[in-house]
This record gives structure tokens, C-alpha cells and sequence, in this order.
């Protein structure tokens, strides 16, 4: 009878262990080049809710594991390392996931402002100005740490501007939704998202009245090696000081002009007057309506928001240049979207092999894509920045995204 327990209680043992994986990983401190120990990591279910389901520490090598049923259900690793949060999809039983984390620290000298792109357009009455405004900072600290903090990045905003959403974006990640932040300085804000090494994009869109002539004062905060401002061709633009700026058309897109200013410090004279009114051209925009569609509305446009937009399947290192003014040309005539299309089109590969690589590295992208979103709307819920309606509408979309998302890369595999 004894021997019979036992077999019972093996066998129990065997069937517990095969319905069950283990997710593993280790987080590597890329500012010191060691483990990373002692960071608080939640694994959250990507599900209704973000069921959280497990919570550890890295250990002094750095490693953490969890146990979990099997299946192909996908997972979410937040982890937290001097009070900046670091995100990564995990599946069960794919072997050991790395994490990488930075020191984090609110003094970063090695902060640049390569490019600071100003969008103007005015609304089909002709009433409002309509800005959008990008700046492509690099964080090129060496060793690299992540700055924190509150005021990682310092803008102007124009008297009597009305926020309609900020976003913020990391190379190869999602737009963000995040918001400015009053410096207590007129007109002066801040966007307090963590700026990681490498490059971080923040967004801006906001609406001034308009009354058919409008001077404009973009003040510099740090040395600027770019800045472009573009209007359609039906404006009259004015600068402060005529030989800051450069007009520069581009073929590919018509009715457009770039206006291009180099080398800025704080003290350039970036003013310009504009006068007239204009739309940016739609039909030369090719893939916007694609980029759209899925989008959901921005939400209230007096605070900064804006709906899940359509993971983008491609690399996204935000590179400068003429693809990221086509990118964001399109992005900014496509209503409700959320996402700041600045990728490079995919090179075709003919090779079999290299194709394949090119595939898992689209995949893996839309998975970083799709957890950043999820991340953030987590946060939103948590900070109750929207209602139980707009989590549960927006969760249910990015969930059957992810899932369909998932068994496509299972299948490729």
C-alpha cells in the first residue's frame, strides 16, 4: 500500500512538472558591465488586466526565474533598477532572457539635441495653427547611464498653445503617451521620461489661434546641430535673422518647404514670422491612411493622449534625415495616430537565410512595440489617467494584436 502512495505521489510530481516552464533570465548593468543584483522584478500575465503573477530579485549573479504553466502564453518582465523601469516580453521556455539596466542619475552632460522639427499647418477654416514638434535627443554618456529625474528635457511652449498630446519614444520602441510638465518659469516645461543611452524622440502636437499671421519664438534649451521647420508652400515664412535659415524642397513630396538652420546654441535667433494659410499635402503622404487605420481617437484634446497606434513591423532606429521627414509627414496627416513612424524601409533580402533573419528581427520589434504600449497602459490605469471603458476597449485590442503576433513568430520558429 506504501509503494503504491508513493508511485502516486512520483507520478503527481512528474505530471505538476511537465505542465509547468520555468522563465529565466539575468539583468546585466550596462553602466558598470556587471550582473546586476538586487532588482526588484514583477512578471505580469499579458491577459485581462495584466494579471500580476510573481515577484523576485535578481540574485548577485544577477539571475532571476520564474515558474509558470506551460503554454504559449506570453509574459511581461518589469524591471526596476534605481527607480527607472526597464520592459521585455518573455515567453515560457525560451531559454535565459537579458535584461539590460543603466545607472541612473539626474546630472548627464553628454545630452545632444540633434534635430528639433517643427510641423506648422493651419486648420481647413484657417483659425487655429496647427504645430508638432519633434526633438531627437542622443544620450552619448560614456559609461552610459540613464538620466532621471524630473527635468530631463526643458521646451518653450508659445503664449495661449493648448497641448493636444506628447508622446515619447526610444529607438526600435513605441511612441509613448507622457506628458509636460509646467517648470513654474512662463511658458517653460519639461518632459520628465527617463532618457536612456542611445536616442529618445519626444512629440509634441499643440494648436495656437490664428488670425492668418503669427510670430513664432522656438527658444533653444541646449545646442541644437539641426533644426527644420516645414510648411506648405502657400506660407510666407519670415525669419528673425535671414541668414539662419536655409529653403529646401523636396521632390518626392510636393507643395512642401524645409526650412534648415545648423549649429544652434542657445542664444541663435530662431524667431521667424509666418503669414498665410495651408494644409500639408495629403495625397503626396503615401501608406498614411495605411498607418492609420486601427488607430483610435487621441481622447480629450485638452490633455495629452492619443489612442493605440499600428505596431510598426519595421526597425526603428529614428534616423534623421529625408525618412524621417517623409515618416513624420505621414504620421501628422493621419488622425488618431499614436505612433512616430521615423523607420527606414526594410532592404528586400533574397537570401533564404538572411531573410528569415530579417523576419525575426521585424518580430521582435513588434513584440518591443506591443509590451511598451502594454506598459504604459498599465501605468495609465494604475495613475487612473483613463476611465475602466478606455483600459478595457484599448487592453482587448492590444491583446488580440499580441496573440496573433505571437503565434506568427511560434510558426515562423
Amino acid at each position: 500500500m506504501k509503494r503504491v502512495a508513493l508511485a502516486l505521489v512520483i507520478l503527481s510530481a512528474f505530471s505538476l512538472a511537465a505542465s509547468a516552464e520555468t522563465i529565466r533570465g539575468v539583468v546585466h548593468n550596462g553602466t558598470t558591465n556587471k550582473p546586476s543584483a538586487g532588482d526588484e522584478i514583477t512578471l505580469k500575465k499579458i491577459g485581462n488586466g495584466m494579471e500580476e503573477v510573481g515577484k523576485t530579485r535578481s540574485n548577485a549573479k544577477g539571475e532571476f526565474s520564474f515558474t509558470v504553466p506551460a503554454g504559449r502564453q506570453p509574459y511581461l518582465l518589469w524591471v526596476a533598477h534605481q527607480e527607472v523601469t526597464y520592459t521585455k516580453v518573455a515567453m515560457p521556455g525560451s531559454g535565459a532572457i537579458a535584461v539590460q539596466v543603466f545607472n541612473a542619475s539626474s546630472q548627464v552632460k553628454d545630452i545632444t539635441l540633434q534635430e528639433h522639427m517643427m510641423v506648422l499647418q493651419t486648420s481647413p477654416d484657417g483659425n487655429t495653427l496647427k504645430v508638432d514638434a519633434l526633438f531627437t535627443l542622443a544620450n552619448q554618456s560614456s559609461p552610459p547611464v540613464t538620466k532621471n529625474g524630473q527635468h530631463t528635457f526643458e521646451i518653450y511652449l508659445p503664449d495661449n498653445a493648448k497641448v493636444m498630446e506628447a508622446t515619447a519614444q526610444t529607438a526600435g520602441g513605441m511612441a509613448l503617451k507622457t506628458s509636460v510638465v509646467p517648470t513654474g518659469e512662463k511658458n517653460k516645461f519639461f518632459f520628465g521620461y527617463p532618457l536612456r543611452p542611445g536616442q529618445t524622440q519626444f512629440r509634441i502636437g499643440y494648436s495656437l489661434p490664428y488670425t492668418g499671421k503669427l510670430n513664432l519664438d522656438p527658444k533653444l534649451t541646449i545646442p541644437t546641430t539641426s533644426m527644420v521647420v516645414v510648411t506648405p508652400t502657400s506660407f510666407k515664412f519670415v525669419p528673425e535673422d535671414g541668414s539662419v535659415y536655409s529653403p529646401q524642397t523636396n521632390e518626392q513630396i510636393k507643395n512642401v518647404v524645409l526650412y534648415v538652420a545648423k549649429d544652434l546654441k542657445p542664444e541663435s535667433k530662431v524667431g521667424f514670422q509666418i503669414e498665410g494659410t495651408g494644409e500639408l499635402p495629403r495625397e503626396q503622404a503615401g501608406g498614411a491612411n495605411d498607418a492609420g487605420d486601427g488607430g483610435q481617437p487621441t481622447g480629450e484634446p485638452s490633455r495629452p493622449g492619443g489612442g493605440l497606434g499600428v505596431p510598426n513591423t519595421q526597425p526603428d532606429p529614428l534616423h534623421n534625415g529625408q525618412w524621417l521627414f517623409l515618416g513624420v509627414l505621414t504620421v501628422f496627416l493621419t488622425a488618431g495616430a499614436v505612433y512616430v513612424y521615423t523607420a527606414k524601409p526594410v532592404e528586400v533580402v533574397v537570401s533564404g537565410k538572411r531573410q528569415k533573419k530579417a523576419k525575426d528581427r521585424s518580430s521582435s520589434t513588434l513584440l518591443d512595440a506591443m509590451k511598451e504600449e502594454l506598459f504604459q497602459l498599465e501605468s495609465d490605469r494604475v495613475e487612473g489617467k483613463i476611465t475602466p471603458e478606455e483600459y478595457e476597449s484599448s487592453k482587448a485590442a492590444l491583446d488580440k494584436t499580441l496573440q496573433r503576433a505571437v503565434k506568427r513568430q511560434a510558426v515562423a520558429k
